[in-house]
């Protein structure tokens, strides 16, 4: 998934990320691990890892 306009806020011992996906519906990432900049796939981005080791691309606006 893909994440524009999104806020993370602590949720218990993992994140949540809010935020609209690519469709520009409200969208919701929970018990995310860790938020890097990385190269995923050879895309370099910022990316969200959840718990069941989904990745997860952050989008700027």
């Amino acid at each position: 998934m893909h994440l524009t306009s999104w806020k993370a806020r602590r949720a218990g011992g993992r994140i949540t990320i809010n935020g609209k996906d690519e469709q520009g519906k409200d969208a919701k990432i929970v018990g995310v691990d860790v938020i890097e900049p990385r190269i995923f796939n050879g895309v370099p981005g910022i990316y969200a890892t959840d718990k069941n080791g989904d990745v997860h691309r952050l989008m700027a606006a």
